[in-house]
């Protein structure tokens, strides 16, 4: 689903300004002078976390989730002519937390940025939603996201699943304006091609959770 104007062109602005100056963490992924992704963006950017408290980001969130919806992980990405790169067909499986708890129905772990992360039970997925803020115009030529849609609602997918899948389906290219909200479902199908006229496209991507996680474990953002 997209959600046009969600952002006004002052606030796109803002959100440039001060990820631009975002260079110097484990945290921060760059090539050459391209900052082409950022994670804990929360802990990075206070401006970013001043905006998912915002009354327009929260009232997304809590139509799919209600109320008790909280925001667990935030990311950026930014594909540049310099940094063009492409995501083969995928389901996202993986949320962050705050420590390291064995868990049955919890696995594999793995660590990025100083921030554990692992593949929780799919009912867990099933209920998640992810908002993608576009600060820039993003279409088939810079490499938007392609998704297959409905896939969400098969479970997890095997790769033979995902085959069969994109090839019964009609693929959506999900060509978005500048200061648009895609909202997805993590387990949507997705993709996105390297562009072939390759410009910046710059998506502050939150994922939300109105769950609490088993035992001790934790949200990241929690």
């Amino acid at each position: 689903m997209i959600l046009p104007d969600v952002l006004p062109k002052p606030m796109v602005s803002d959100l440039i300004c001060e990820l631009s100056k975002l260079k110097f963490s484990n945290a921060v992924s760059i090539r050459g002078e391209s900052v082409y992704g950022i994670r804990d963006l929360l802990n990075l950017c206070p401006a970013v976390r001043d905006f998912s408290a915002s009354k327009s980001v929260r009232q997304i969130a809590e139509n799919f989730l209600g109320k008790n919806s909280r925001l667990v992980r935030a990311i950026y990405f930014n594909k540049t002519e310099n940094v063009n790169w492409k995501v083969p067909w995928h389901q996202d499986f993986t949320i962050a937390v705050r420590e390291k708890i064995n868990i049955p129905g919890f696995s594999p772990w793995t660590r990025k940025a100083d921030v554990w992360h692992v593949q929780p039970p799919i009912n867990i997925l099933e209920r998640m939603v992810a908002l993608r803020f576009h600060l820039d115009d993003a279409n088939e030529s810079n490499g938007a996201l392609k998704v297959v849609p409905g896939s969400h609602l098969a479970g997890r997918l095997t790769a033979e699943d995902i085959k069969r899948f994109r090839l019964a389906n009609e693929i959506a290219v999900c060509s978005v304006k500048k200061g648009d909200c895609l909202v997805m479902r993590p387990l949507l199908l997705h993709s996105s091609a390297a562009g072939f006229k390759p410009s910046q496209r710059r998506v502050i991507h939150f994922e939300f959770s109105a769950d609490r996680l088993p035992d001790k474990l934790e949200w990241h953002e929690s």
